[in-house]
């Protein structure tokens, strides 16, 4: 196969693009070969799956193992989660080994001697890793504290295999878990301590998080939720509180409500620019200027649009109250927009 994994460096630029490829094609062999990951989701097998497999690839590249036994032990965690066996686990990282020596072969076969025992050393420390990881799973026995949850969809699965080199916590510090809408990150530590390792993640990996705090049970709720219901407001990539969704999730519920809400707003329609103009506004935490540069405007432009909407609606913007009103009425016509959640 035309790959080029490990041929000589004078004869490849960056090797990303060759070892993502080839990695998204080992996701799929171990779909036809292993039962139990032809059941998982085509978004788990591109995004998670295959880019574990790449960062395999990428150790054997660079001769670096920098963070490589934390990320197979989440992956062995991630997987027991995802209903994949310990069996079918380790198969996968014998095929993983297999094809990474058969596109050797193919390709630079004068470096096969030389790279064999680097396939092998990778694929040795990672099996056993991922299976203490995997046993980890099977235990599971967190003390009764408050945990921090993080919450992806599974368009944004990938971010989670990045996760242990963004958080200063040990494997038994972290647990996952399936969602209908996606997957789900517990660990045991206060969100102060990992706050800024999320905030990178989902930088990073331009994934959209959903973070909640306390007892596991609750949580974990309101993460499934926010996941269900945050692909309704197409917000960008970043991390986000799933109180955040609260106000939606209440007017939702409620034919009243939605009613009394969307007629706040109702003056405005027909005015997409004032529209998006309230929308950067809140959204830029009342800053004016702020508001100005994401909408590319002056100052004055805005502030003009502001009062505009002010008079068509008769809401103030000073007052905390309409405040509230407005974006929980702004949230909830997106939301109808997009559909019903789910």
């Amino acid at each position: 196969m035309a790959w080029g994994i490990l041929a000589p460096r004078r004869r490849m630029g960056s090797p990303t693009r060759s070892l993502q490829v080839w990695a998204r094609t080992m996701a799929r062999h171990y779909a036809r070969e292993i039962p139990d990951y032809a059941r998982l989701h085509a978004d788990l097998l591109e995004r998670d799956v295959a880019r574990v497999s790449y960062e395999y690839l990428l150790a054997v590249w660079k001769e670096e193992d920098e963070g490589l036994e934390a990320l197979a032990v989440a992956v062995g965690e991630r997987r027991q989660r995802q209903g994949v066996s310990l069996l079918g686990l380790l198969r996968a990282y014998r095929l993983w080994a297999k094809d990474a020596l058969e596109a050797l072969k193919a390709e630079a076969p004068g470096l096969l001697l030389e790279a064999a025992p680097r396939v092998a050393e990778v694929l040795d420390r990672v099996s056993e890793a991922s299976a203490r990881g995997y046993q980890l799973a099977l235990r599971d026995a967190w003390p009764p504290r408050p945990v921090t949850g993080v919450g992806v969809a599974l368009r944004d699965a990938g971010a989670l295999v990045y996760a242990p080199r963004h958080l200063p916590l040990g494997p038994e510090g972290m647990a996952f878990a399936q969602a209908p809408g996606g997957a789900l990150l517990f660990l045991q530590a206060p969100f102060k301590e990992v706050e800024r390792g999320l905030r990178e993640l989902a930088r990073s990996q331009a994934a959209l998080l959903w973070v909640g705090e306390g007892p596991r049970e609750e949580v974990q709720k309101d993460l499934e939720e926010a996941l269900l219901l945050g692909p309704l407001l197409r917000l960008p990539p970043g991390l986000y509180p799933v109180r955040f969704l609260w106000p939606l999730s209440l007017a939702l519920e409620s034919r009243r409500g939605q009613e009394r809400l969307l007629r706040l707003v109702r003056p405005l329609e027909g005015q997409p620019d004032l529209l998006k103009t309230l929308e950067a506004y809140l959204g830029a935490r009342l800053s004016l200027k702020a508001a100005a540069r994401r909408l590319g405007l002056h100052p004055n432009t805005v502030l003009y649009r502001l009062h505009r909407a002010e008079e068509l609606t008769g809401l103030s913007l000073e007052r905390v109250e309409d405040l509230c009103l407005l974006q929980i009425a702004l949230q909830l016509r997106e939301a109808l927009t997009a559909g019903p959640p789910g």
